[in-house]
């Protein structure tokens, strides 16, 4: 099972939340994620799409597929205590089959709550230029992003940093707990500008560790609270 992690951003305009909601359309690829719930010993007390996605034979193989894994809980003070995380997947299920459902990514951490998509700088849209802007955003505990830095490999042009900064300061995440307090966090989200497409279009990108990644997900946790340890799945985090 190999995992596949990105984020995608288009020139059509903001996407709103709504826009990138769970809920997989009749596609063959989509994204959901799973609130999951950890015993200190790492056996899963809860999972639970977040949202649902109303597709109950669907969930089912998804959810009986993860519940096969094995997890780390997180550890305070040395010691495993109960943790809530967030579970993204990256799912092929072409026309929604459950028979030809798989999950091909799979990563744990803070959940987006809510975010924008920058707007597209001007110039650049009508030059017809694009780029990848990748950004680590520091978060702290109520999962409010208190530092946005570029990391290496993304665009020269400061346009799209410079977008891209300053919409990524007012993005929320749900955070990770540990023992039933919240905790700060750290992601890494790639934002790609693509100015001759008039939707969404995703974009490989290479992450922390020089991992190469490909279309599945908005954001990769950098050492997660929770950890999937299972060698059903091979995991970045």
């Amino acid at each position: 099972m190999k995992v596949l992690l990105t984020a995608v951003f288009a020139a059509s305009a903001a996407l709103s939340t709504a826009a990138l909601a769970e809920a997989p359309a009749r596609e063959s690829n989509f994204n959901v994620t799973y609130v999951l719930e950890l015993a200190s010993d790492g056996s899963i007390l809860k999972l639970e799409p977040h949202p649902s996605m109303d597709l109950p034979a669907l969930e089912q193989v998804i959810e009986s597929e993860v519940r096969s894994w094995s997890f780390q809980s997180a550890q305070v003070d040395g010691q495993f205590v109960p943790t809530r995380t967030y579970l993204r997947l990256g799912v092929y299920a072409p026309g929604l089959d459950p028979t030809q459902t798989q999950i091909v990514s799979a990563t744990t951490g803070p959940a987006i709550r809510s975010m924008e998509a920058p707007g597209y700088p001007a110039a650049a849209l009508r030059r017809g230029d694009g780029g990848l802007v990748l950004l680590k955003l520091k978060l702290d505990a109520k999962g409010n992003v208190r530092g946005v830095v570029p990391m290496p490999g993304s665009s020269k042009k400061r346009e799209f940093t410079e977008a891209a900064t300053a919409s990524a300061r007012h993005w929320r995440f749900l955070p990770e707990m540990a023992n039933g307090q919240p905790i700060a966090g750290v992601v890494v989200i790639p934002i790609c500008f693509q100015a001759k497409s008039p939707e969404p279009q995703a974009c490989d990108w290479t992450g922390p560790d020089g991992q190469l990644f490909k279309p599945s997900s908005l954001s990769v946790a950098i050492r997660p609270a929770a950890r999937i340890t299972s060698e059903l799945a091979i995991v970045s985090n």
